[in-house]
């Protein structure tokens, strides 16, 4: 009976993700973003992303870059951080004009400090958000909160928790 409930349910997933339209499009966009981090002052930034549908319009294969300059250390020095991110999306109602979204992934964040050595790490992040349709089918709104999470390690200062929350607004073009 266990095994039968099993192979039902896998099926049935497996069908809500394969019944995807043939035609479903990518996601190409821009945002402004400020991240606001646990050891460092928050910061403003700008990034990049593109997204495609994997199986379905309902999810989505994501990757970004952010670049955030001039965060402060505690030693006067300037650190410029640059998240690269991979992950996925689940959007509720692809098709709609108020469109919310869950997101997760794993981040490799590059470091770079004038004076101190801080190595670069990987990380993770998850969130929310809501993408909204303008009346031309190409342009879409969104807004989304993310929280990251990873430490930096350093030679010569302690350890650099930049945990914390990151909101973003942008501009999508969906083809």
């Amino acid at each position: 009976m266990k095994k039968s409930l099993h192979k039902l349910l896998i099926g049935a997933g497996t069908m809500v993700l394969l019944a995807g339209s043939p035609a479903m499009a990518i996601d190409l966009y821009g945002f402004a973003s400020y991240w606001d981090k646990k050891d460092l002052d928050g910061e403003w930034g700008a990034g990049v992303g593109l997204s495609l549908p994997l199986f379905t319009e309902h999810l989505k294969l994501d990757g970004r870059a952010h670049l955030l300059e001039d965060s402060k250390l505690e030693s006067d020095d300037s650190l410029t951080l640059i998240p690269f991110d991979l992950g996925l999306q689940v959007h509720l109602l692809p098709n709609a004009a108020l469109n919310p979204y869950a997101l997760a992934g794993v981040s490799y964040i590059y470091a770079d400090a004038d004076r101190a050595d801080i190595d670069s790490e990987f990380g993770g992040y998850f969130g929310g958000g809501l993408e909204w349709a303008l009346p031309s089918s190409m342009i879409k709104l969104f807004g989304e909160v993310v929280y990251r999470f990873s430490e930096l390690d350093s030679d010569s200062l302690d350890d650099i928790d930049i945990s914390g929350v990151t909101g973003n607004v942008g501009l999508k073009l969906h083809f």
